[in-house]
C-alpha cells in the first residue's frame, strides 16, 4: 500500500483533552455531518463501538482487530476503509497501543437524509447501465483506499477542521465527491470479487483476464462488448471512475503482482501480464504499487 492512499494523521488530543486512554473521542460537527476522531493508548480487548448513523472509518495510525457478528476477524490497518450502516455492533482489540504509539482512527458519521439526496440525484441524472440503482452495499463494507479516495478524504477534514466561515458549504461539495468515489470503489470491488450486477463490465473482465497477455486496444473492447467507444467509455467513467485502458492496465498490475509472487522474476511477470517494455513495466508497477517489482518480491 502506498503512502499516496493514507489518511494524513491528525493533530491528537492534548493530555488535558483525554477522558480516556481507550477510544478516546473528539467530534467536529457540521450539518449532518460529523467528524470522530478516536485515540488508544494502551492495549486493550474487545472494546464495544456503535453509530447512530452510516459511517465511513478511516484507519490512521495502529493497528486493529476487527470483530463483526457474522464475519471473521480481521487486522485494520492504515490505507483501509469500512463503511457500515446504522446501528452495526462491533468489538475491537488494540493488539499494539501505547502512549508513546497510539492507534488513531476516524468516523465520518452521514446522517441518512444527505446520503439519499446524494444517491437519488444521481440515479435520475446519472443513472448506472442495466436499470441498476446508485446505493452504498452493505456487503462491501471493508476497501482499500484509492489514492482518489484518500486525497478526499484529507482535503473533507482539512475543511471540517478549519476555522472557513464556508465549510459547511465546501465540506457538502466535498462529501458528494467523495460519496461518489466510494460508490465506484465498491462497483470495482464487486467486479474483482465476482458479485457485480453490470454483466457487460463481467463480461469484459472474463474477456480481459482471458487475455491478458495479449494486445487489448479500446477498439478491441468496443467489439466485444458491441458498444461504441463514446458508450463504452461513458460507463467505464460513471461505474467505475476510470477508462477503459486504465482498467486494462490495472488488470495487467494486478496480474504481475501475483506472477511476481509465482515467479518471482521481474521480466517473465512483465510479459506474462501484458507488458512489452520491462522499463516501462517497472516505472509504472512503482508508480501504482509504490515500490518497484524487485522490492515488492523482496518484501513477501
Amino acid at each position: 500500500m502506498g503512502d499516496r492512499t493514507l489518511i494524513h494523521a491528525l493533530p491528537f488530543a492534548q493530555s488535558r483533552e483525554l477522558s480516556t486512554l481507550v477510544e478516546n473521542r473528539r467530534a467536529f460537527t457540521l450539518d449532518r455531518l460529523e467528524l470522530n476522531i478516536f485515540e488508544t493508548y494502551q492495549v486493550s480487548a474487545r472494546v464495544p463501538l456503535r453509530f447512530d448513523d452510516l459511517v465511513m472509518i478511516n484507519m490512521i495510525q495502529g493497528k486493529k482487530v476487527m470483530h463483526f457478528e457474522d464475519v471473521k476477524a480481521f487486522d485494520y490497518l492504515p490505507g483501509q476503509m469500512i463503511v457500515l450502516p446504522a446501528l452495526v455492533d462491533m468489538h475491537i482489540d488494540f493488539p499494539e497501543a501505547t502512549l508513546d504509539r497510539p492507534t488513531q482512527c476516524t468516523a465520518l458519521t452521514i446522517h441518512k437524509e444527505k446520503i439519499d439526496a446524494v444517491l437519488n440525484y444521481l440515479n435520475e441524472f446519472y443513472p448506472k447501465e442495466e436499470l441498476d440503482q446508485w446505493r452504498i452495499d452493505p456487503d462491501l463494507f471493508h476497501l482499500y483506499n484509492s489514492t482518489e479516495l484518500a486525497d478526499l478524504v484529507n482535503k473533507l477534514f482539512q475543511i471540517i477542521m478549519s476555522e472557513n466561515p464556508l465549510k459547511d458549504v465546501l465540506a457538502d461539495l466535498t462529501f458528494k465527491e467523495l460519496t461518489i468515489r466510494l460508490l465506484q470503489s465498491q462497483s470495482l470491488l464487486a467486479l474483482k470479487i465476482g458479485k457485480s450486477t453490470n454483466k457487460i463490465l463481467s463480461h469484459l473482465q472474463e474477456f480481459i483476464q482471458k487475455h491478458i497477455s495479449e494486445k487489448i486496444s479500446i477498439d478491441l473492447l468496443e467489439k466485444v462488448a458491441h458498444m461504441s467507444k463514446a458508450s463504452l467509455t461513458r460507463m467505464f467513467n460513471r461505474e467505475l471512475g476510470l477508462s477503459p485502458m486504465e482498467y486494462v492496465i490495472q488488470q495487467r498490475i494486478d496480474k504481475a503482482k501475483k506472477l511476481l509472487l509465482l515467479t518471482r522474476n521481474v521480466k517473465e511477470s512483465c510479459f506474462a501480464a501484458g507488458f512489452n517494455d520491462v522499463n516501462y513495466f517497472v516505472r509504472l508497477f512503482k508508480s501504482r504499487v509504490g515500490v518497484t517489482p524487485g522490492a515488492f518480491v523482496l518484501a513477501r
